[in-house]
């Protein structure tokens, strides 16, 4: 007889028991929908956020670039306009030199004293230490120094700008000037006690291979009306190569402010500072009472940020920076002006290049509002069509369940209660069921079940037994890998120069880490961690070669890159499981305190020096049995008597809690300064203990080595 099909009846039931879930769903749906639109009112919110930071930044960046560019061109277009200045210097310098030796061929031409009628006025005056009395003694070399006149005057095109005054001064005690401030007053005028005089005198008449251009720093002037200004100044020599005196070139910081700040309205405040930490230009730059500017030091008291950056533009580096002057934030850029030692800097309050950004944050989180409207628009949509889908389906699953429910109910109730039996033990239980439909089918599999479940009882009680026999041989093969690492501390007793200790904590009955050291010559110990690729009896089995590899090669005397070398290509042969071992190796040459050590994509060890710890800058090379034909780099670093190195696998930072969070290297450094004034042995315990009270009764999900070396 064709049996009747049980869909319909298995539907009535399901869909009689989905009513209640029905409901549950689209109750967990309507939550999950306004968990949505929480989540992406959230993102929406941190995606403006991030926009606004992002292209803020870019902004910021962008000003602070042009800020700097301006602030190096600046310093370009100042720097020839000095070096033009320092180059005339030189010029009318050596001019003067051959006017002294030309003394025999050239007419004396006397310059007059200076005069006040002439004041105001461009013209070529005398003075000297002791006026118009001294005129005899000097009248000879002031005649031949006359011949400097139309060389003086032919600068003239050049008096405008910046050059307000030219002049030489001498050994002999007379200054003659080229300039608008002559006046009786400056008929009396001594030039070896200025500023710009002794400052290449002092070095001349000490040794004249010194001699060089030397610029001064800012001074009131007082034949110059007073003026602040700076002098470029150079050395003359005789005829006979002696010392006689210096050209002077003098330039106003008054004219040198407007160049200086000749854009500061469209781009900030501008300042010039000196070798000597001077304001040399400044665009607010203060006046006395009588209308002169006035010295003054760049640096201001109290404010350290603003000070350092003055210090870099006086060591003649160029860069930017915030600072806070005059009580507004500003970024300053600054590059320095080589001619002359000086520096130039920029700088603009940060409110005016972060406007743009403020008008950009605006514009975003319009958008974004905007956005969101239309996401809560369709989130009200599909609840509308949640709604009336549920009431459709609602309705169909109660006619449905009213038409069908009766017709199941009995066998279903006869099968339950035969698998109740069975689940109580009852394995040699029968259902016996003749609905001549798919439940008749479930029947008989459900009785196929039993004898089978009673077959496989029999057999979990021999394959247990199995397991137990692996079990046992797996504690031996963790006996045998224990045995193959140094365990005997003090291993080396007689050995004062050094103390050592280390231990290896598997994941599972056996692990892939190990350690070792040994010697490899009377005053050379190597020491040894590493970690191979996976765990449990492959990774130990592939441990015992390398570790066996490495201590072979160690002892026949070749170096510690040249070990990884010749591993690396033994490990690469046959590898066709793809394991590899990541391996950190380091000979201590005890008679120096050298260690040479080599890294094979390890983690790097923390030397502790002093009580303070620092991870090793070492290269991580590539791991053993990557890659065939490897060179592996070298480095060293000095020990010291105290000093330690604690070698590590990743087990230690990547040990896990109950959140998956790391234990990482910022806690293994912070408890590593805690505890590493510890004995050696404790020092590791303690260390373990952290990692325990950290992983707070989550499994260890890798292998855990340590390795202390302390050099005495």
């Amino acid at each position: 007889m064709k049996k009747k099909s049980i869909e319909r009846k298995i539907l009535s039931v399901a869909v009689g028991i989905s009513i209640v879930s029905l409901t549950a769903f689209c109750a967990v749906a309507f939550r999950g929908l306004y968990s949505v639109r929480a989540h992406v009112l959230l993102s929406s919110a941190q995606l403006g956020e991030f926009a606004t930071a992002n292209s803020s930044r870019v902004l910021e960046q962008e000003a602070v670039g042009r800020l700097l560019d301006r602030a190096q061109g600046q310093s370009r277009f100042i720097n020839e306009r000095l070096s033009s200045i320092a180059k005339d210097a030189v010029y009318f310098a050596e001019h003067v030199s051959e006017i002294y030796k030309s003394a025999g061929k050239l007419s004396p031409l006397y310059i007059p004293y200076a005069k006040s009628e002439n004041n105001g006025k461009l013209a070529i005056w005398l003075a000297s230490a002791n006026g118009t009395a001294d005129y005899p003694r000097i009248k000879s070399e002031a005649g031949l120094l006359g011949n400097v006149k139309p060389a003086f005057v032919s600068n003239a095109d050049d008096m405008v700008t910046l050059t307000k005054s030219l002049y030489l001064g001498t050994e002999s005690g007379f200054i003659i000037s080229y300039d608008r401030f002559s006046d009786d007053q400056n008929q009396v005028f001594e030039p070896r006690d200025k500023q710009w005089y002794k400052g290449v005198a002092d070095v001349c008449r000490k040794n004249r291979d010194s001699c060089r251009t030397y610029w001064t720093d800012p001074y009131n002037d007082s034949s110059s009306n007073g003026k602040l200004l700076v002098t470029c100044s150079h050395p003359f020599m005789g005829a006979d190569g002696v010392f006689k005196g210096v050209v002077g070139i003098d330039v106003f910081i008054e004219d040198l402010n407007k160049i200086v700040n000749s854009d500061s309205s469209q781009h900030g405040q501008a300042i010039v500072v000196s070798a000597d930490g001077m304001v040399i230009a400044l665009s607010d730059m203060k006046k006395g009472a009588d209308g002169v500017f006035e010295a003054k030091s760049a640096y201001v008291e109290g404010n350290l940020k603003y000070n350092s950056v003055i210090k870099r533009m006086i060591a003649g580096e160029s860069g930017f920076d915030r600072v806070n002057a005059d009580g507004k934030d500003l970024y300053m850029a600054y590059a320095p002006i080589p001619v002359t030692g000086w520096s130039v800097a920029l700088m603009r309050p940060i409110s005016d290049i972060m406007g743009p950004v403020t008008e950009n944050s605006d514009a975003i989180e319009s958008m974004t509002r905007h956005s969101l409207n239309a996401v809560n628009t369709a989130i009200v949509s599909v609840i509308i069509a949640v709604i009336a889908g549920f009431a459709l389906v609602a309705a169909a699953v109660i006619y449905l369940a009213r038409m069908l429910s009766a017709k199941i109910s009995r066998p279903i109730i006869t099968l339950e209660a035969g698998l109740a039996r069975i689940a109580s033990g009852e394995l040699d239980t029968q259902i016996s069921l003749k609905t001549g439909d798919e439940i008749e089918q479930l029947g008989d599999s459900v009785n196929t079940m039993a004898r089978e479940l009673k077959n496989y009882i029999s057999n979990l009680q021999l394959v247990t037994a199995e397991k137990e026999r692996i079990g046992a041989e797996l504690n031996v093969a963790t006996k045998i890998q224990a045995s193959m690492l140094p365990n005997k501390f003090p291993p080396f007793p007689n050995r004062r120069e050094f103390d050592i200790y280390a231990s290896m904590q598997p994941a599972k009955e056996v692990g892939g880490d190990f350690y070792d050291f040994f010697f490899v010559n009377d005053n050379t110990i190597a020491v040894i961690v590493a970690d191979v690729s996976g765990k449990g009896v492959p990774a130990a089995l592939f441990m015992v070669i390398a570790k066996t590899l490495i201590k072979n090669n160690a002892q026949s005397g070749k170096g510690p890159g040249e070990v990884f070398e010749q591993v690396n290509g033994i490990l690469c042969e046959g590898n066709e499981a793809g394991m590899f071992v990541t391996a950190f190796m380091g000979y201590l040459h005890l008679d120096i305190g050298i260690f040479q050590y080599v890294n094979a994509g390890h983690t790097p060890p923390i030397l502790i020096k002093g009580g303070k710890c620092a991870k090793v800058g070492v290269k991580p090379g590539f791991v053993l049995a990557g890659l065939e034909g490897i060179r592996y780099t070298e480095g060293e670093l000095l020990m010291r008597s105290g000093d330690e190195l604690f070698l590590y696998t990743d087990g230690i930072t990547e040990a896990v809690n109950g959140q998956d969070a790391l234990f990482g290297e910022k806690r293994l450094i912070e408890a590593v300064n805690v505890y590493n004034g510890l004995p050696l042995k404790e020092f590791t315990d303690a260390i373990k203990q952290e990692i325990e009270k950290f992983a707070d009764g989550a499994e260890q999900a890798d292998d855990i080595t340590m390795l202390v070396l302390k050099y005495r």
